[in-house]
């Protein structure tokens, strides 16, 4: 079961993932983009941590949407849009479940962060973006929850698909995001989005175990 104070150690735990792994995600930003996406993710998730730290006794809604606000206010682009409204997703469909969640009203949050990143994005799996990492992570997760697996269960099988989509990245060509524009240089190159999406989802099956 998901609480507040779990919940707030699956973004901290994410926030330190995501920091330890800032230069190699900018390195892989560099490659199509402008090179600050490690840092622009790793400023979010830190000041994410430093708002939910301000929170008295928060749900999993609490810290959920204060983490997808953190994303919108402090990082400027596409990225911070696309995770902030996933995590943001996550937070609203929280807000209709109880304290603690279970891990299906989880699963149905990220679903609606899913539909919201590609709607924003205007993008598809395919494209080489963090859709190929959420997309079969979402799903995964869906299929474990829906079989009454465990929280930790649930997000091990989203992580082990995070990272095979990420992984899956690199031989694509880009169509969508700032990648397309030069997409020569970035095959044979993870996307940085899909790599972030897969760091997260690997700090959080760790927390929950």
């Amino acid at each position: 079961m998901l609480d507040g104070d779990l919940s707030r150690r699956l973004i901290e735990a994410a926030s330190r993932r995501v920091s330890d792994h800032q230069d190699e995600l900018s390195r892989l930003d560099s490659v199509a983009g402008d090179g600050d996406h490690g840092v622009n993710m790793a400023t979010a998730l830190a000041e994410a941590t430093k708002r939910i730290k301000g929170l008295d006794d928060p749900t999993p809604a609490e810290v959920f949407r204060a983490t997808g606000r953190a994303f919108h206010d402090s990082v400027g682009g596409a990225a911070g849009a696309l995770f902030g409204s996933f995590f943001g997703a996550i937070g609203g469909q929280l807000n209709r479940s109880g304290n603690p969640a279970a891990p299906l009203d989880l699963v149905a949050g990220m679903e609606k962060g899913l539909a919201r990143v590609m709607r924003v994005g205007r993008a598809e799996p395919g494209q080489k973006t963090m859709v190929d990492a959420l997309s079969p992570a979402v799903s995964e997760a869906r299929t474990a929850a829906g079989a009454g697996a465990s929280l930790a269960r649930v997000l091990g099988a989203a992580a082990r698909s995070a990272r095979q989509g990420a992984a899956s990245t690199a031989s694509m060509e880009p169509r969508a995001g700032r990648a397309r524009y030069a997409a020569e240089q970035s095959i044979g190159t993870e996307d940085p989005g899909a790599c972030t999406v897969a760091l997260i989802f690997e700090s959080w099956v760790e927390t929950a175990e």
